[in-house]
């Protein structure tokens, strides 16, 4: 039973088919025609924001810049009710007394 498989496979590895030559044009012409065709890109030219948010680094960095200005802008100038507290908070008569850049007369002196 073994030898009989074996001798088949031999038979068929000697005489292996080959494709004619106009099927292998045929196979190859469709290929070729499946191909995916490259696509025209057209590149325009950046108008005068894009030039103004590549300066800055870019659109995402432009948008926080201008968020933070914004923000800025709101609470220096509408001052919102609950933002006077901090300030008054801050700016006590308890930081009037401390020095934060003290002299450096300490350093200076002779021992």
């Amino acid at each position: 039973m073994m030898d009989d498989l074996d001798d088949l496979f031999a038979s068929a590895r000697r005489d292996a088919m080959q494709p004619s030559a106009a099927l292998r044009a045929r196979v190859l012409a469709d290929a070729a025609r499946e191909q995916p065709k490259p696509a025209l890109r057209v590149v325009a030219k950046p108008g005068f924001w894009a030039g103004l948010a590549a300066l800055f680094g870019g659109g995402g960095v432009l948008a926080g810049v201008g968020s933070a200005a914004v923000a800025g802008l709101v609470l220096g100038f509408v001052q919102p009710v609950g933002f006077g507290s901090v300030t008054d908070l801050l700016a006590a008569d308890t930081l009037a007394g401390v020095e934060f850049m003290p002299g450096i007369d300490a350093l200076l002196a002779e021992e």
